[in-house]
This record gives structure tokens, sequence and C-alpha cells, in this order.
């Protein structure tokens, strides 16, 4: 592969550190590279309400993926492209993590800077501290769905991986070809008919006129497979799960050392630029 054209990167797990910070060396990394016109941009499970302080922080100039690949926002955070979650899906996904006596949460618009869910606890708390964004708990959210106009965005469960399998294979079985998918080892998510990261990031280069190819793209979990498959070249952290470093065409565990190694050359040129 040529030099890239785009850098895309999840957020959690991949690009932002334990303190879910971007490390200051991967930050002037991407700054330098930036002046070398290899643009950079997000791939997120979050919203965008979560992911827009990373993308003021990077300075991101093109568009983002958010809710998985439901949703393409502008770096400002207007939705130039998103794909829902039809309401009879949503039910049917709703009622079997109510018959699994398993957490259900909601987004319902792109704009929200709050989620939906049915109960408190340490897994909301979680979200609320990860993403943060606030919660509205709603008892009833079956009926929460039915009374909105629109249908969801993303819907999303937290529990015990045993469990979740058996809601995700009961959910495939009922609504073939709809996105049920885990962004955490123990996180769910219910996404519309064929939403995934790599299908966003296809929609995203045709808007920017990029082409898929020129484009290297950074995951850690099973929700970014179809990106890396999608990307020129698609990087796995090592600790993702074995399906994606196989589909990956380098993995790495450190993204300050594999970004100095795969771009020296042009790291090198702006940091005596700077020194000039």
């Amino acid at each position: 592969m040529t030099e890239p054209k785009l850098l895309v990167f999840d957020l959690d797990g991949t690009l932002l550190d334990a303190k879910r910070r971007v490390p200051e060396d991967v930050h002037a990394f991407l700054v330098a590279l930036r002046a070398r016109g290899i643009e950079t941009t997000l791939a997120t499970g979050r919203p965008f309400a979560s992911a827009r302080r990373f993308v003021e922080d990077l300075n991101v100039g093109v568009p983002v993926i958010v809710f998985n690949g439901a949703v393409i926002a502008s770096p400002e955070g207007r939705s130039l492209w998103s794909r829902r979650l039809p309401k009879q899906a949503a039910r049917e996904a709703l009622s079997l993590l109510q018959s699994a006596s398993l957490s259900s949460y909601i987004y319902l618009e792109v704009a929200d800077s709050f989620f939906y869910t049915d109960r408190t606890g340490a897994a909301t708390k979680y979200i609320m501290t990860k993403d943060g964004v606030d919660c509205r708990i709603e008892r009833d959210l079956l009926a929460l769905v039915d009374r909105h106009d629109a249908d969801p965005i993303k819907l999303f469960s937290i529990g015990p991986r045993e469990e979740l399998e058996k809601v995700q294979q009961a959910f495939l079985a009922a609504a073939p070809g709809f996105t049920c998918v885990f962004s955490e080892h123990d996180m769910l998510e219910f996404l519309g008919d064929g939403v995934t990261k790599g299908k966003a990031l296809h929609v995203l280069c045709e808007h920017v006129g990029i082409a898929t190819d020129k484009v290297m793209a950074f995951g850690d979990n099973l929700n970014d497979l179809e990106m890396i498959q999608e990307a020129g070249v698609g990087v796995s952290m090592t600790s993702a799960p074995e399906a994606l470093r196989r589909a990956a065409s380098a993995t790495t565990e450190n993204l300050a050392s594999f970004l100095r190694s795969r771009f020296r050359d042009a790291l090198e040129m702006e940091e005596q630029r700077a020194c000039e």
C-alpha cells in the first residue's frame, strides 16, 4: 500500500489509553501526519455527544462514524447519513433481553446526549462514566419505542457473555440481516439492517472522495471486523479476538510504536520542519 490518505480509529481499546485519553505521543504523530495530508477520523460505538471531545482535540476535519456505523456525522455533529433499527426489530431485541432478565439501553436520536434504560446499577454507571453522557430511566422501553416518532438509532445490553450470546443467536434467527455484534466482551449491540463500521466507512469514503484502498483502519473488537476488511490496510490490537487479528493486515500492541515505524520518514520530515 502507498501512503494512506485517511487513518480511521476505533476509540475504546484502540486509540484511547487506560485513562480514556489519546496518548500524547499518538496525538503528536497524528498532528504531524495531518500536516503531510494524511487525515484522521474516528469510528466508534459511542454517540457523537461522547466522541465530540476527541473530534475537537484531534481537530478532525472529515466526517466521523458513530453509533457503530449507524450514523455518519460531520465534525460539528450534523447527521450526514444514518440507518436506524426498525421498531419491529427493536421490539424483538427488547423482548429477548427482558425474557433473559438482561438490561437494555437505547439511543433514540443522533443528537441525544443521553440514553434510556430500564434499570440503574453498575452497568449504567459504567456507560455514563465511559461515554460522558446522562441516562433517563424508562421502566417500559417497549412503550417508549412504540410512542417515539422515529425508529431508534441503537439498542444494546451489558451482561454475562454466555447469556448475551444466547440472545444474539435468538435475535439473528428471528431478524436475519440485522446487525447484532459484541463491541466489548460483555456488551452486545443491536443495529439496523446491514449496519457495520465497514459499510459506514465505504459511504464516508464516497462522501469525501477517498478510495477505501487509501484507508488505514484500527480496531480491537468484532464490531471493527468489517471496517478492518474494508480498509486498504486493517490493523488490529494484539488484545483483539482471533477473528479480528486474522482479518487484519497487521497487529500492534502500541499505537505510537506502530505509527512511528509505519510513517517514520514522514514523521521525521515534520519534526525537522518544526525545528527549523
